[in-house]
């Protein structure tokens, strides 16, 4: 006799809160293994956009990032994470882009390796949801400002 399998179509995934990602970040760059993979894993987490995204090549726009193939630049929901993380200061290499694979491909090992606890798309969801949630609460803003006049 065949059982018939019932495919469930709710999701038990919850997405790193911002903490863990923090103490994950600070956890990579106190091993020397993981030093230089903590920068980008900080990078992705900052900035929402996969090592692919990054690998066209962009520039600092002071708290912001310009990628190349962009007109608008791409600013950290977490502004304070920029400099938590010392992503301006700590970039790996001043030759950046002739080690980015390399460091991409260390990132992506650690990841399938399981030294590191959170994957990329676990950093791309959660800044997702936090800038879905960010445009949810501007409207809101500016409706208590307009009937603040109000008498």
């Amino acid at each position: 006799m065949v059982r018939a399998v019932q495919l469930s179509s709710t999701m038990n995934y919850s997405p790193p809160v911002d903490q863990r990602i923090v103490d994950e970040y600070f956890r990579l760059v106190s091993q020397r293994k993981t030093k230089d993979i903590a920068w980008l894993f900080g990078l992705i987490a900052t900035y929402g956009l996969t090592p692919q995204q990054l690998s066209t090549g962009w520039s600092w726009n002071d708290e912001s990032i310009l990628l190349q193939d962009r007109k608008r630049s791409v600013r950290p929901l977490h502004p304070q994470w920029v400099v938590l993380f010392n992503l301006k200061e700590k970039q790996p290499h001043k030759e950046l882009w002739s080690c980015w694979e390399d460091l991409c491909s260390s990132l992506y090992k650690a990841i399938a390796y399981q030294e590191i606890g959170l994957n990329v798309t676990d950093l791309i969801l959660a800044y997702r949801i936090r800038k879905d949630y960010a445009k949810t609460l501007k409207p809101q803003k500016r409706l208590v400002r307009s009937f603040a006049g109000v008498s």
